[in-house]
């Protein structure tokens, strides 16, 4: 029993010092005026951690909120995002990347202050491209720009505004733009 625990340790230990794990993230900021409506403010914060077998393929998992302002509604969504990540093309210090997962999220508002009593729900499940500028051998700026895949959004019917959708395509706009940094180590 010795043996098996100093050889699990050997193992991982040998692991660790040639893992190449990031943490870090990506942020979002949107602001968008309907014809007649209120002004809508979005922002999201994602913090991200991953780990990459080899030049070409990772594997990483995402936790964002988004957060909304419009009127007196506040709403947030929370999403665990589990990915694999496929690096295609290096050229000099930008390697071009596609994420592939799975996501599912938790919606909830507050309307002047207070928590509503339900909660929404959704999963997606599809691709977003991005690039990488390895700055530094540890940091690197990451963009995210668009989503090719599918969306289900379930909301009770006495949700605000409530609303189901199920939407297939490719989205690519500023909702679907975002902004980060990795350490890596």
């Amino acid at each position: 029993m010795k043996k098996f625990f100093v050889a699990a340790f050997i193992a991982i230990t040998a692991m660790a010092a040639n893992a190449q794990s990031w943490v870090g993230g990506s942020f979002g900021l949107n602001f968008s005026t309907p014809k007649g409506g209120e002004t809508e403010i979005s922002l999201a914060i994602s913090p991200e951690y991953g780990y990459n077998f080899n030049d070409k393929w990772a594997i990483g998992i995402a936790l964002e909120e988004e957060v909304s302002f419009v009127g007196d509604y506040d709403v947030n969504v929370v999403t665990l995002e589990p990915f694999a990540r496929y690096t295609f093309a290096k050229a000099g210090i930008a390697s071009f990347f596609v994420d592939g997962g799975i996501g599912f999220g938790c919606e909830y508002t507050n309307y002047e202050g207070e928590m509503l009593d339900n909660s929404a729900w959704g999963f997606s499940i599809g691709f977003k491209p991005g690039v990488k500028l390895a700055v530094t051998e540890n940091i690197s700026l990451v963009a995210k720009l668009g989503f090719l895949g599918y969306k289900r959004f379930e909301a009770p019917e006495d949700y605000p505004g409530a609303y189901s959708y199920d939407s297939f395509g490719l989205g690519v706009d500023a909702d679907a733009l975002s902004f980060g940094m990795y350490w890596s180590f």
